[in-house]
């Protein structure tokens, strides 16, 4: 069962297309042999030098374990420094070496590369109205969130300004702010928001994600969901026992190949999901509402062109990459 109406939503199109340039980026650098987790934070610590380990959990939002090995690895490669406040030995603090320059010019080079990509095709006042249609979304949920207020952006190294590029330069205005950067940061502020929505639901995050990608496209096997929700395959095994066994999902046999299996929801889980949905969609109108209908359409159709490129130039396996999950 798809359900395209989803896809035109700004909040889903926020959240997947930030989703699929992270994924790209992987794949440009994936020769620096850095995961996604090390290259994010090296990112942010080049723009948030000495940031505690904790605030640059909650910044970039990655479980304390995979977090914890990003920063063993970078440590042991002599590019970063981790060290105790001076004012409260409670704080450990991150700092980015010298060491790690060439890597990070590396990285600004291939990522403003893909950045510029998915531009060609806008002129200047259109990429202007994204980025104008972005801030103020950016700006609503932070103006309903203290907490969100300073500047937790997660975002690729900056662009040299030695040597501006075109498109570079017209994707951003006198703020420095790439739509990039405004898309990562609206993704992680509405991941927040259903977050605490999620929780009162009595879903985690990630069961939430293997419900809804199976609710979106039902049949998919299970090599596909992980590549969709990004879930590790172990991981993801354990997760879908546990709703098989709550009365969520249902794994049926391929009826091409009886070795495989394919999920279903339950019917019990599709009667409650489609109240569900309900709920979210109304989040989502209350979070976009400062836009009013003719942005909303603007932003949607910007975006869903730069997604449909990134679907496009995707590597493919035998499964669709188009099941990503929405919030």
């Amino acid at each position: 069962m798809s359900h395209p109406e989803l896809d035109h939503s700004c909040g889903f199109l926020i959240h997947d297309t930030a989703r699929l340039i992270r994924r790209r980026f992987d794949l440009a650098i994936r020769d620096l042999g850095l995961t996604q987790a090390k290259w994010r934070v090296l990112a942010t610590l080049r723009d948030n030098p000495g940031i505690s380990q904790s605030e640059l959990a909650e910044r970039l939002d990655i479980e304390r374990a995979p977090l914890g090995s990003a920063l063993t690895w970078l440590e042991h490669a002599g590019w970063i420094r981790r060290e105790i406040d001076s004012g409260d030995r409670r704080i450990r603090r991150v700092r980015l070496l010298d060491e790690a320059s060439p890597t990070l010019d590396r990285m600004s080079e291939r990522f403003r590369a893909v950045e510029n990509h998915y531009l060609r095709g806008f002129d200047s006042d259109e990429i202007t109205r994204m980025l104008a249609n972005l801030r103020l979304i950016r700006d609503g949920m932070r103006g309903s969130n203290p907490s969100d207020r300073s500047q937790n952006t997660i975002t690729p190294p900056q662009a040299s300004t030695s040597q501006p590029d075109a498109i570079q330069a017209q994707a951003a205005d006198a703020t420095g702010e790439t739509y990039i950067r405004l898309l990562f940061e609206c993704a992680r502020l509405l991941t927040r928001r259903f977050d605490v929505r999620l929780a009162e639901l009595g879903f985690t995050r990630n069961q939430w994600l293997v419900i809804n990608t199976v609710y979106r496209h039902e049949g998919l096997r299970q090599s596909a969901i992980a590549e969709a929700t990004e879930i590790r395959p172990a991981a993801l095994g354990r997760l879908i026992d546990s709703l098989q066994s709550d009365g969520w999902l249902e794994r049926r046999a391929d009826p091409r190949d009886r070795r495989a299996n394919r999920l279903f929801l339950s019917p019990r889980a599709r009667h409650l999901l489609a109240g569900m949905h309900k709920r979210f969609e109304l989040l989502h109108a209350g979070l976009m509402r400062p836009l009013g209908a003719l942005r909303q359409q603007h932003l949607a159709a910007t975006l869903a062109w730069i997604r449909q490129r990134l679907l496009e130039q995707t590597p493919q396996t035998h499964e669709p990459r188009r099941a990503g999950a929405e919030r």
